[in-house]
């Protein structure tokens, strides 16, 4: 196992038939990190998943947990991991605390912590007052806190989430990664699905980028940004208007400006300018701003447009699947 890694996967196939879920991934997810998997529905995320939490257990390739291969030592790995499905499969019959208390005891967590989590658990997620209802009288929102809760109940020390913000509103979607926070500061290593890039901006070290079963990169948002060649933008807002605007698209750097709002502007640089050029680029447009009697409020390079990074990165892996 590489040095520092908790979960290592080499290789991983899983077919259908003739269809490959999973064709040939490798991955490492390093001990205490924060990591978010992404890829357009479809891509292979949740079979991912369900192998390393022990769900599929027949697959080509090698995907160890703590140096223990998940199809060795089931019981072992099992203990490790927190896992919510994309749908978690309560019985529909029994209460909240009837769930809780029986899948504690599937996870062979001693009761009284059992109890001691569970009222700490549905406090954090607003769930006290839900606590005696049957599960099919919860809304779909509460169903899903209530597998965050059964998912965290044993203090894993590798939490692998699917899909966890999909059907949360802004506050439950807001604590979710205050709890992720978290739980990587007492040290467990997170490891969670999306199909939407900026849902894990705000909280993953690294990102892993899956499509049509084929791992496209691994790496910070950074490092994401750096690798896709995407173009570049000044965010600029006027305090008072300058005479004339036309100079916000007359550079030898510069490809065209967009207002945005009242006295707000995105002005786009050519592809290829880097970064001293577009320190030369807003030099300029301060110096013009001035010169036509205007007052700046803001200018800065604008964050990347994670969306368009996405996209970008999923273009080009299919382009490289594709026959010449």
């Amino acid at each position: 196992m590489a040095a520092g890694s908790l979960v290592e996967v080499r290789g991983l196939r899983k077919r259908y038939g003739y269809y490959a879920a999973l064709d040939g991934i490798d991955l490492d997810i390093r001990e205490g990190e924060v990591f978010g998997y992404v890829g357009p529905n479809g891509a292979g995320k949740t079979t991912t998943l369900k192998v390393m939490a022990g769900l599929i257990g027949k697959f080509e390739g090698a995907v160890a947990i703590a140096g223990v291969q998940v199809t060795r030592d089931r019981s072992e790995t099992h203990a490790l991991i927190g896992y919510l499905p994309q749908s978690a499969g309560f019985q529909s019959w029994r209460t909240v605390e009837s769930a809780l208390r029986s899948l504690g005891a599937l996870s062979r967590v001693p009761a009284s912590v059992v109890e001691q989590r569970m009222d700490e658990l549905l406090e954090r997620f607003q769930l006290g007052q839900a606590r005696g209802r049957k599960i099919r009288q919860l809304s779909g929102g509460m169903t899903r806190k209530l597998g965050l809760i059964q998912a965290l109940l044993h203090r894993p020390r590798l939490l692998i989430l699917d899909e966890p913000l999909e059907g949360l509103d802004p506050a439950s979607r807001a604590l979710l990664k205050e709890v992720i926070r978290e739980r990587q500061r007492d040290g467990a290593t997170v490891l969670f699905s999306s199909h939407i890039l900026g849902d894990v901006q705000d909280v993953a070290d690294r990102v892993g980028v899956l499509c049509d079963g084929k791992m496209v990169t691994t790496g910070s948002i950074r490092e994401l940004v750096a690798e896709v060649d995407l173009p570049l933008e000044i965010g600029v807002e006027f305090s008072t208007p300058p005479g004339q605007t036309a100079f916000l698209s007359e550079g030898p750097a510069l490809a065209g400006a967009t207002q945005v709002g009242r006295g707000v502007w995105s002005v786009r640089l050519r592809e290829g300018t880097g970064p001293a050029a577009a320190d030369d680029a807003i030099h300029a447009l301060v110096e013009q701003t001035l010169h036509h009697g205007g007052r700046l409020r803001r200018i800065a390079a604008a964050e990347p447009n994670l969306d368009q990074l996405f996209a970008r990165l999923i273009e080009r892996a299919r382009a490289a699947g594709r026959p010449s």
